[in-house]
């Protein structure tokens, strides 16, 4: 085995990391939904993706101090960037629902990054 060893996580049972967490679980479930055969299966993925990932991935590095604001943030800003892209894609007559698997993609990347890179203190911490 190599000298490098795998990276830590930091500050994992945090209100943002356990965000984080809820994200990656959220996407990698929300894929596996959609993938799986059925209309039952696909809706519940499309409901996960549109109301978990894009938030998870901002609210991943956000602490609002609450527990339930923190998860009413994530459904919002999900909800809103699913609406927005939807949007932009129906009006320029580009409308792909499989590109909406980017959301997933940039929940994992941004809340994996959070748990190795870890968050920043409190504004109200700093000296």
């Amino acid at each position: 085995m190599s000298g490098r060893s795998l990276p830590t996580l930091r500050q994992p049972w945090t209100r943002t990391g356990l965000t984080a967490w809820t994200g990656i679980a959220a996407s990698v479930a929300a894929v596996a939904l959609l993938v799986a055969p059925g209309r039952g299966p696909e809706l519940a993925g499309a409901l996960v993706l549109a109301c978990v990932p894009v938030g998870a991935a901002v609210m991943c590095w956000v602490d609002s101090g609450e527990g339930l604001v923190q998860a009413g943030l994530t459904l919002v800003l999900s909800l809103a960037a699913t609406a927005i892209v939807s949007a932009v894609m129906i009006w320029l007559t580009a409308w792909q629902p499989r590109a909406l698997f980017a959301f997933a993609a940039v929940g994992v990347v941004s809340c994996v990054a959070r748990l190795v890179r870890g968050g920043r203190p409190c504004c109200a911490l700093r000296q």
